[in-house]
């Protein structure tokens, strides 16, 4: 598997290059590289992160402090949980804090609006060499999904559906990645409609189409009002983000005769984080920059491997703003398992189908979050998108779902509402009294088409 074994030539090029990454990994050692050999560098990459942080960014300071910690106290990968926290809300509040170079040297801010209470974005600092680590690594991953499905990037046109307009922007990050594994960037427009993103598809005719999935599936569905897209040679689909649904990738992969690849990232881990590999078994994530674990979300406790929790996350080779130990809000698992491709000393993250500020609670504190809809919805070929609000009628949960369609048919408002009721924490809380019937409502095409990031699925007006 590619992201494998440019992994293991990361650890032979540090090993090589630097003599303190000697003390804990031998030229024996890179023979043939074990998972122990892996740890022994993150080890080597985690001090290294720590001393950083802790000498040059005044949050870790004084976090460190606070906690009676030191950076000498993690002296193997089991000691880490003894480092406290850092949360999304740090990145709002106090983002110079957590800066570790002068602001001279940042090359590129990420500012992100969240749904979170304070009302202030969460900025992401990254400096000259942060970008070029980011865009090795999304290369990587791009190539990961070339490799997996026995191609070669060479000289293939990759479309991008992504944020642009900054100079480092998502697009232009992507697209260096892109130039790196020599392959043909073409910038797609998420501000137009949809019918002008089409006729773009068409005038590039790539190879690989990435974006977001309610970007790319939006894009599908309406082209299969007028126009054969699959006809184009379309090979790869590379989801950026959100949760994607076994009925939408079905309906992906069939649409455009094309393998589906799923990949995982956030903007404070710089983009390019996990991706699946042919086996779609979890997500192959990038060990030689992320160090992962996976915490009760209330407790903060680390859990054991397969065990459902939070995915926390430290970044290993990040110079601008180093995140240790950083509250993704994402609920997923870690497995360490060998994969079905034949990748055995990589670890994955499972499917992520939760997160924590997207959950919302109906009758007796059942849950219910967007991937449950999802699963359902996108099984009805004619649904583009939805929203669910839930409000209160009298002492009972009163739950809406505005659905868009690419046209109307007969009797599926009565098919979309049974099959909402039967999800499971709606059926119970029905079932109890404690919700109204589900309704169904349609909404005229492009009234809830997402112009930029993912906007909340779930509407809680209660």
């Amino acid at each position: 598997m590619f992201l494998e074994e440019w992994v293991h030539n990361r650890i032979r090029q540090e090993v090589k290059e630097n003599a303190e990454c000697q003390q804990y990994i031998t030229e024996k050692d890179l023979k043939s590289i074990t998972r122990k050999v892996i740890e022994d560098f993150q080890l080597f990459k985690l001090r290294k992160t720590l001393n950083h942080a802790y000498q040059e960014s005044v949050f870790y300071q004084e976090l460190f402090r606070k906690h009676g910690i030191n950076p000498s106290d993690v002296k193997s990968l089991a000691d880490l949980p003894k480092v406290p926290f850092t949360k999304p809300a740090n990145l709002a509040e106090v983002p110079y804090k957590l800066l570790s170079v002068s602001l001279t040297k940042v090359d590129r801010v990420f500012t992100r609006v969240t749904s979170g209470t304070s009302g202030q974005p969460k900025k992401a600092f990254f400096t000259g060499n942060d970008l070029e680590v980011i865009t090795d690594g999304m290369a990587a991953i791009m190539n990961t999904a070339f490799s997996s499905s026995g191609m070669a990037a060479q000289g293939c046109v990759i479309q991008i559906f992504l944020a642009n307009g900054t100079p480092m922007s998502q697009v232009n990050l992507v697209a260096r990645g892109v130039e790196k594994m020599g392959g043909l960037p073409v910038a797609g427009d998420i501000t137009v409609d949809t019918g002008e993103q089409i006729e773009a598809i068409q005038e590039a005719r790539p190879v690989m189409l990435m974006g977001s999935a309610f970007r790319i599936y939006r894009i599908t569905q309406e082209a299969r009002q007028s126009h054969n897209l699959a006809k184009i040679g379309v090979k790869i689909i590379f989801i950026t983000s959100e949760y994607l649904s076994p009925s939408m990738r079905r309906s992906l992969k069939d649409f455009w005769k094309a393998e589906v690849y799923h990949h995982y990232g956030m903007t404070e881990a710089g983009l390019a984080a996990a991706i699946e590999c042919q086996a779609h078994d979890g997500f192959h994530f990038n060990e030689a920059d992320f160090l992962f674990e996976v915490v009760d979300p209330a407790t903060g406790e680390v859990l054991k491997e397969s065990e459902e929790g939070e995915l926390v996350f430290t970044t290993l080779s990040r110079e601008g703003m180093p995140l240790i130990r950083y509250r993704t809000g994402d609920i997923s698992t870690l497995i360490r398992d060998p994969c079905k491709c034949g990748a055995s000393t990589l670890g994955r993250i499972g499917a992520i189908t939760k997160r924590v500020g997207l959950i919302a609670t109906i009758g007796r504190r059942k849950q219910i979050y967007p991937a449950l809809f999802d699963d359902v919805l996108y099984s009805f070929p004619r649904v583009i998108d939805y929203r669910v609000f839930l409000a209160n009628e009298g002492k009972k949960d009163c739950l809406t779902c505005k659905v868009e369609l690419t046209e109307k048919e007969a009797g599926l408002e009565e098919k979309l509402t049974e099959a909402i009721l039967n999800i499971t924490p709606i059926r119970e809380s029905f079932e109890a009294n404690l919700l109204t019937q589900p309704r169904v409502e349609f909404v005229v095409p492009g009234e809830i088409k997402r112009s930029g990031r993912v906007k909340q699925r779930i509407i809680d007006k209660r």
